[in-house]
């Protein structure tokens, strides 16, 4: 049975390719796994690049550029549909987001992030006409100490749980993510007992309850 994870947030500088490269990588292991680099950036074809070049196993990523492309992909795929979207408004993202059996949207500790994420629910009720979404939004690169903007990020969300929906897990500010990029490989691949593993892990868990409900 197919299905198709988004991590998407119009607002660009949120850790959305971190979150995708790690989740494409684990995901690829258990599942047969497709990724759609929809990022102009091509972060996650460059990470795969990577990969081939130190001899890791490829991860299968396609790239579309039109919106019957994107649907084409989708639907010739197998098993789970990874999509990392672009930190921009467009078309072929709104698609993506409609096609989307999760949504999950990382979000920093920093409050001005909630004005961004306003920017995105606005986007969601848009498309409310034609599918109603909710997206699970990813407390991601948090500093270890915070605690106080957390709680009101957490706030917020709830207030506005027609659109969102609050993940338990946390991704925290880790050194190992930077390297993950940088090395070709998921965190669980550089260390899999380091704090960042463990937080990946958990947040798979999490996806795969979501996903099998």
């Amino acid at each position: 049975m197919q299905k198709v994870l988004t991590i998407a947030h119009q607002k660009g500088g949120v850790g959305k390719s971190t979150i995708a490269i790690n989740l494409a990588v684990e995901l690829s292991k258990g599942y047969p796994t497709t990724i759609i680099d929809l990022d102009y950036q091509k972060s996650l074809t460059i990470f795969n690049e990577t990969r081939k070049e130190i001899g890791l196993l490829s991860l299968n990523i396609r790239t579309t550029s039109t919106k019957e492309e994107l649907m084409d992909t989708i639907e010739s795929s197998e098993g789970l549909v990874l999509i990392d979207s672009g930190g921009f408004d467009s078309d072929l993202n709104r698609l993506a987001l409609l096609g989307s059996d999760l949504i999950i949207t990382p979000l920093s500790n920093n409050l001005i992030e909630i004005y961004g994420l306003e920017t995105f629910k606005k986007i969601l009720q848009e498309l409310s006409s034609i599918k109603k979404l909710q997206a699970h939004v990813l407390l991601n690169n948090i500093h270890p100490q915070t605690k106080k903007a957390i709680e009101e990020l957490k706030e917020y969300t709830r207030q506005n749980e027609e659109y969102f929906q609050l993940l338990s897990s946390i991704i925290r500010r880790r050194n190992d993510f930077v390297l993950s990029f940088e090395s070709g490989k998921s965190v669980v691949e550089i260390d899999p007992i380091s704090k960042a593993s463990e937080e990946i892990k958990e947040l798979l868990c999490n996806i795969e309850k979501i996903l099998m409900q």
